[in-house]
């Protein structure tokens, strides 16, 4: 007998499999924090400033790479040449520590709960499509470009170094779908593997007032295992996968005895989320297509020491996006 949501079987698993993988996985040993060689309160402001810029890390990468990397499906084209645009919008929110905490107390104070709508234009090319027995595989381009205004927000200073446009700091990804659209009632699967990059920022000046200060360049190699349908009004599609997620970084933080500000050498931080999304999607009229897209970055325990208001950076976190996409 045909069971009509069996494929719903499909999309548990995919979003179960990095769950059970995240949980067999044994705990890393803790690493020496780099602040440990300091002491007292100087101490405390260069761990709020490492730990700081750590949390923030996750976040960035999200708003660069999203959930789906071609939102509203898991489809692939229809042949070489065949190409979609899509205006998309990633909504998520974060806490920023203030940068001005001295050590004195326990816990770093919120200086804001911080809205992030980070605005992309996505595209697909078609590159290949081959009819097989059981269906249609197809392979494709994803290509994707954010904009940042850069006065969104006095807390966060983009790079005078940064490609930028009309006042928008630009991040760029690509990246590669390969798929298979069985026949009959079976669902399309496609495998997503890319690469997307947030332009570099700064939080904190010490020059302003700041006891610490960090910037912060982040990219991250995304993998997602998309599966989904289409049905006769919308098009629902889940999956799951995982950010490998790197930050290029520089801190900066007072030494609370003599106030001298100390650098510390540049160097690079990596992270790893498993992200699990989900897609509706809506044609309008003959080429046009509204998506709407919700989702959840898994949390992590990295072990960072500091105590953060409001902000706990071992905890998930949900994003959402919208999405208008249109076939040339």
């Amino acid at each position: 007998m045909r069971r009509p949501f069996g494929w719903f079987g499909a999309i548990g698993i995919a979003l179960l499999v990095p769950h059970v993988l995240l949980a067999q996985t044994p705990p890393p040993a803790v690493a020496p924090h780099p602040c440990d060689a300091r002491s007292g309160p100087t101490k405390s402001v260069c761990r709020a400033g490492y730990d700081a810029l750590a949390s923030v890390i996750p976040v960035a990468s999200l708003g660069a790479s999203g959930g789906n990397p071609s939102i509203g499906s898991a489809a692939g084209g229809r042949g070489f040449g065949d190409i979609s645009i899509t205006l998309r919008a990633t909504y998520l929110r974060t806490v920023l520590p203030s940068t001005a905490f001295d050590g004195t107390t326990d816990t770093v104070p919120a200086a804001r709960r911080l809205p992030v709508a980070v605005p992309s234009v996505e595209i697909r090319f078609g590159l290949l499509r081959k009819a097989l027995p059981v269906g249609a595989a197809t392979v494709d381009f994803l290509g994707s470009m954010i904009g940042v205004p850069k006065s969104a927000t006095d807390y966060i200073r983009y790079s005078s170094d940064i490609r930028s446009l009309q006042g928008l700091a630009l991040g760029f990804g690509y990246g590669i779908r390969i798929g298979v659209a069985p026949k009959g009632p079976m669902p399309t699967v496609s495998l997503n593997v890319g690469r997307h990059d947030f332009p570099k920022f700064t939080v904190g000046d010490i020059g302003a007032g700041s006891q610490f200060a960090y910037t912060v360049a982040v990219s991250a190699i995304n993998a997602r295992l998309m599966v989904g349908r289409r049905f006769s009004g919308f098009e629902f599609t889940a999956g799951a996968g995982a950010d490998l997620i790197k930050g290029n970084y520089s801190l900066v933080y007072r030494d609370q005895a003599t106030k001298l500000p100390v650098p510390r050498a540049d160097s690079s931080l990596s992270a790893l989320r498993i992200v699990t999304v989900m897609n509706a999607a809506f044609p309008i009229g003959g080429f046009l297509r509204l998506s709407f897209e919700g989702g959840f970055q898994v949390g992590k325990d990295e072990k960072l020491p500091t105590v953060f208001e409001a902000h706990n950076p071992k905890s998930g976190r949900f994003f959402g996006g919208v999405g208008l996409g249109f076939k040339l």
